[in-house]
């Protein structure tokens, strides 16, 4: 029985049963986003994160830009905003896209309304080169 319903076949319900395990893993709640995929020094290497936090109303807004300072482009960069409270540990973590694809030696913009904290810490956590330049 998987939430529920009565599975039948064992293939499907193996299926099944690791598809609820792999989803229920990656969603199960006070869970942050996973760490990211590069080492630091990879990523600083390659890209230059610059960002702000502004009190906007409704709601605070991030906002800033990322440099690829590659020689590829890269794409499909995620990342990761943590939400610290006064003594600066984190309470919670948003994810931002940054849109399109970043060339080499240019720079793409992001921002995203996020809930109200102390202070917040943004990192980039995944991304994937277009070609094998770097």
């Amino acid at each position: 029985m998987l939430d529920g319903v009565i599975v039948r076949g064992t293939r499907l319900g193996v299926t099944l049963m690791l598809a609820a395990a792999v989803t229920g893993a990656a969603l199960s709640p006070g869970e942050g986003l996973a760490g990211p995929i590069w080492a630091q020094e990879t990523l600083d290497r390659y890209f230059r994160l610059d960002w702000e936090s502004t009190s906007d109303a409704p709601a605070p807004v991030i906002a800033g830009s990322v440099t690829n300072l590659g020689r590829g482009p890269a794409q499909r960069m995620q990342l990761a905003v943590e939400r610290l409270d006064a003594s600066g540990a984190v309470v919670g973590t948003s994810a931002i896209w940054v849109p399109g694809v970043i060339q080499a030696s240019q720079r793409s913009y992001f921002t995203a309304r996020v809930p109200a904290a102390a202070g917040y810490r943004v990192r980039i956590v995944a991304f994937d080169w277009v070609d094998c330049l770097n």
